[in-house]
């Protein structure tokens, strides 16, 4: 395995899903890629980069994010290298966008276990890649009432 692709947004679902990928890489000696997809509302148009149809649309200030921040100090604390993309647009395209643009090797993503009607109102990132991903996809979960550090 030579690249892990780890999507987060901040949250303990998303942070749990770094930390998994964080020890595939390391024990993999794979190259982690943390990216976090905004919404389009977050930037201007002269913010973003790129974004055709098969591209994913990149904020150039990655390295502002403090989501993405957090990501990296995970990984660096770990040993593992890791680098991080800002991308704007609907997650599931962009994460699929980006993960086809690197050719990972697998993509990994949180999920917060919404279910029901609740799940079909707010949508699932999670879902979405695992439906139309072209490569392996782990899910990772953080069981109810378990807080991660």
């Amino acid at each position: 395995m030579d690249t892990i692709l780890v999507a987060t947004d901040g949250s303990q679902e998303g942070r749990a899903a770094v930390e998994s990928a964080v020890e595939l890489a390391r024990d993999e000696g794979a190259r982690l890629v943390c990216v976090r997809v905004a919404s389009v509302l977050d930037f201007g148009p002269r913010e973003r980069e790129g974004g055709t149809a098969a591209s994913p649309t990149r904020v150039p200030r990655a390295e502002d994010d403090p989501v993405l921040t957090e990501a990296l100090e995970l990984a660096d604390e770990a040993g593992v290298d890791a680098e991080t993309e800002l991308l704007v647009g609907y997650a599931p395209k962009q994460i699929l966008r980006l993960a086809e643009d690197l050719d990972a090797d697998l993509i990994v993503v949180g999920s917060r276990g919404l279910a029901g009607l609740k799940s079909r109102i707010v949508g699932s990132t999670s879902r979405e890649v695992v439906a139309h991903a072209d490569r392996p996809v782990l899910v990772v979960r953080v069981p109810h009432g378990l807080a991660l550090r």
